[in-house]
């Protein structure tokens, strides 16, 4: 069971990233073709607000999918759907007394926090984290892409004009760079410490 909700969530994600890069470079496309001075036309305030339009209902469907994801490191059956629930719940109920746009981003702080605990947890080597498949380096990628994820969501939800967002965003392009690394090349960064563990054995 864990398995096939595995895959599906992978390829969930896989698809909703897909098709927010495929706004995002239609977009990018149709501004390139624009005067110079269109951004500070009417007609670039109309663009916005239909690029956002476009790409909101995904990016919901992502934090959707990274709600149900970062918890299972932590959690499973019973307990799983519970805390998923209890997630959901309270972002609804953040967003019936706030905003939509708040009650997302509720969701977004819970599930840093919850990943950040990944992370110092696989960093420890706790046996309590549920993982497909073994190796340091592979898991700690795995947990520095969702990181990365969660921020870059957060950037494009709350910051938007904000001076800090080009921050944000790098931060959110280093962690899911170094999370891709991580786990796409785990063997061998795996070897790589082994055979230095090695030398330093022979050394001493």
């Amino acid at each position: 069971m864990m398995k096939h909700l595995n895959f599906i969530l992978i390829l969930l994600t896989v698809i909703i990233l897909s098709i927010i890069g495929i706004i995002f470079i239609i977009g990018t496309i149709y501004g390139s073709l624009q005067t110079p001075s269109w951004e500070n036309s009417a007609i670039y305030e109309v663009y916005l607000d239909r690029m956002n339009v476009a790409v909101m209902p995904f990016v919901v469907s992502l934090l959707v999918v990274l709600g149900i994801c970062i918890p299972k490191r932590l959690f499973t059956g019973f307990a799983l759907l519970k805390i998923n629930g209890a997630l959901l719940g309270a972002a609804l109920i953040v967003s019936i007394f706030t905003t939509a746009k708040t009650g997302l981003i509720f969701l977004l702080f819970i599930a840093s926090i919850l990943q950040l605990i990944v992370i110092v947890l696989t960093i420890v080597g706790s046996k309590r984290l549920k993982f497909e498949r073994p190796g340091f380096f592979l898991q700690i990628g795995s947990a520095l892409l969702h990181l990365g994820l969660i921020v870059f969501l957060f950037d494009f939800m709350a910051l938007g004009d904000h001076p800090d967002h080009l921050l944000f965003f790098w931060i959110a392009t280093t962690f899911i760079g170094i999370g891709m690394a991580f786990s796409f090349y785990s063997q061998e960064l795996s070897k790589a410490l082994r055979k230095n563990e090695k030398k330093e054995l022979i050394i001493s």
